[in-house]
């Protein structure tokens, strides 16, 4: 009899195993098919900064000298994100610079993210005392897999090749949160490895891969207060002791900081208020996607969304907030009846604790949300999927359930099909967010590249690529670009420049805010200027340079930039050498800490054949400490005098 029961168990097991092996290889199977046309995309806007112009990472030869200045060449933060910039260089040793190879790998990662997804639902479903030993108690746990995997908010972390940063710090959050709710079951040796792992190993991957690895102590504190009850024996009054002195540390920490934590706000055009009051409404908009994720309100870029300068301004700002409030509230006072919405609201928002609070961040990105679904789904599947042996409505809510898997998988896929081609994804972008400035920008730099730059173009292409130039600089009265593109255009098409555009131009370089993205039109506009890609007159040039020295918004990083340009335009088109150096000591003295000016410096002190003055400021180069990604033109800089002493020495000993 004990055989028989054994035999059975044996049997269940087998089935148990069995069926999810062969779900999940379904799964991935379905996935791969879905994202396959995506995966033949272009790089896109951030792509281009973050990898292709990053030298450091085509650098990489296999030594850890150069995979360290690889991983070191992040600028996207503070601490660079050195694990993902790493995965970057590595892409490129192994696969070269095809952005195929880029996103396989984001795939990849989205797919042992879901694999993790599976397993760590599989274990909150068990430690809620859900039954996990039948193969009809997999459902809950595939469908959240399912929903994670296809859901189309989860695309640009696979498609968008620098949001690997959002993919791999989930990766080892995930991993981590596995590992600890395991370690916490077994209480044995191999349990506490896995927590010992999950805290010391995972954490800090997540936290070097992109900086919201610092939330998973909040997701563990959500597992152990609504999960597995952990503080239900604690008092009360130790609880709200806890909560204040975690209240005081958290209040200490932002005034000591605030200066950092505020200083990217006089580049944006909101404050800190504002923000703030924006977010209730994005957060809302964010639930939106997930549970009605139709094609039109997805996007790159969510610029459209208004700012709230106030609570009634709109006065949907006021509806958000006290929606927010009143589900907190519930939640908190629904917690041990209905812990599993505690748990969705909670995880939600701590999602959001970084990148949606006071930092200067851009309003709003899908990315943002690849782990706070996660909460979301779970209690959906609670209410999808009962326990119970005879369940209510259990074939409507099936149905419900597998159609809004399905669902999610056709709207991936249309998604996916349109990031295949550039220009047919910014044409649907532009055409569902008509009100977006980027959409409209992206929109016109692609068609002209399609045309124009492709040596084709005629009056229909002429007329579209204005109309969005105009339309983006319409929309943003701050942004330069989109006039920067418009003289480009006439300028290629052979059409007389626009004077209008162009005094337009100055005066938004003299008196408009100097944001993050106008760093990265400065430094092209030296190229364009150089190749007389705008047809404008030396007069013109030094017009805008002054127009935006002029400008007192422009801090000192800018105001080098800015002089650099001038230099370049001075050397290359003017061949004015004097007066390319004036601008490249004003370049220096705006900006003394960055080394690419400096050697901007030295190389023109020796084209002029100021050698000794090139010598003096390479040797004061040289105290300084030279950051990874500045080390490659310092090398080349190295190299040249060295070369020129063994000149030197050879002309010696032959005369």
């Amino acid at each position: 009899m004990q055989v028989t029961q054994n035999n059975q168990e044996l049997v269940s097991k087998f089935v148990l195993v069995s069926s999810q092996s062969l779900c999940l290889v379904f799964l991935f199977l379905l996935l791969v098919a879905v994202y396959w046309s995506g995966l033949h995309g272009s790089y896109i806007f951030d792509d281009i900064s973050n990898i292709v112009s990053n030298i450091a990472l085509q650098a990489f030869d296999g030594s850890f000298q150069s995979l360290f200045a690889a991983a070191t060449s992040g600028r996207s933060s503070p601490l660079g994100r050195p694990l993902s910039m790493a995965t970057f260089a590595l892409n490129f040793h192994f696969f070269g610079d095809s952005p195929f190879s880029f996103k396989l790998t984001n795939l990849a990662i989205h797919m042992a993210n879901s694999m993790l997804v599976y397993l760590l639902a599989r274990q909150l479903w068990r430690r809620l005392g859900f039954d996990t030993r039948s193969a009809r108690s997999l459902i809950p746990a595939l469908w959240i897999t399912a929903i994670w995997a296809f859901h189309p908010i989860n695309l640009t972390p696979v498609l968008f090749v620098v949001q690997r940063m959002t993919s791999l710090s989930a990766l080892f959050m995930l991993a981590a949160l596995t590992l600890y709710l395991y370690g916490r079951q077994a209480k044995n040796i191999p349990g506490f490895v896995a927590i010992a792992t999950s805290l010391l190993l995972c954490w800090p991957a997540a936290i070097l891969s992109k900086e919201t690895g610092l939330l998973l102590p909040l997701y563990v504190f959500l597992i152990e207060w609504l999960v597995l009850g952990t503080f239900s024996t604690v008092s009360t009054k130790v609880k709200w002791l806890t909560l204040l002195l975690l209240g005081a540390a958290v209040i200490w920490v932002c005034w000591a900081k605030w200066g950092f934590i505020t200083a990217g706000y006089s580049v944006r055009d909101f404050n800190l208020r504002e923000r703030l009051l924006t977010e209730t409404r994005v957060l809302w908009f964010y639930v939106r996607q997930m549970l009605l994720p139709t094609p039109e309100v997805f996007a790159l870029f969510h610029d459209d969304i208004a700012i709230s300068r106030g609570l009634l301004q709109p006065a949907s700002t006021l509806l958000a907030m006290a929606g927010w409030l009143a589900v907190v509230a519930l939640a908190l006072q629904q917690r041990a009846r209905r812990p599993l919405f505690a748990f969705a609201v909670f995880w939600f928002l701590t999602s959001h604790l970084l990148e949606s609070s006071f930092f200067p961040l851009e309003i709003a990105y899908e990315h943002r949300n690849y782990m706070a679904f996660l909460g979301l789904l779970v209690w959906l599947a609670s209410l999808l999927f009962s326990d119970q042996k005879k369940p209510t409505w259990l074939v409507p809510r099936l149905v419900l359930a597998g159609s809004f898997v399905v669902f999610c998988g056709l709207v991936t896929s249309l998604r996916s099909l349109q990031w295949a081609d550039e220009f047919h994804r910014t044409q649907i972008e532009v055409s569902d967010h008509p009100g977006s400035a980027r959409a409209n920008y992206q929109a016109a730099t692609v068609a002209m590249q399609r045309t124009y730059e492709s040596g084709g173009g005629g009056p229909m292409a002429y007329h579209m690529v204005q109309y969005h130039f105009k339309l983006a600089a319409r929309l943003d009265a701050n942004s330069k670009a989109p006039l920067m593109g418009l003289l480009y255009l006439d300028c290629t098409a052979g059409v007389p420049k626009n004077v209008e555009t162009l005094v337009q131009l100055q005066e938004r370089f003299a008196t408009g805010r100097f944001t993050f993205g106008d760093r990265a039109v400065v430094q092209s506009l030296s190229g364009l200027l150089v190749e007389n890609r705008l047809c404008l007159g030396d007069h013109e040039v030094t017009a805008l340079i002054n127009a935006a020295l002029s400008n007192p918004s422009a801090d000192g990083p800018i105001r080098g930039m800015i002089y650099a340009v001038a230099m370049d335009h001075a050397a290359a088109k003017m061949h004015d050498t004097p007066l390319a150096l004036a601008y490249a000591r004003a370049a220096v003295a705006s900006d003394p800490g960055s080394v690419a000016l400096r050697v901007n410096l030295i190389h023109l002190y020796i084209q002029s054949n100021q050698v000794e003055q090139a010598q003096q400021e390479y040797a004061g180069l040289m105290t300084r400490k030279v950051a990874a990604k500045d080390q490659a033109s310092v090398n080349e800089l190295k190299n040249l005098f060295e070369t020129m002493e063994k000149n030197a020495n050879g002309r010696q000993k032959t005369g």
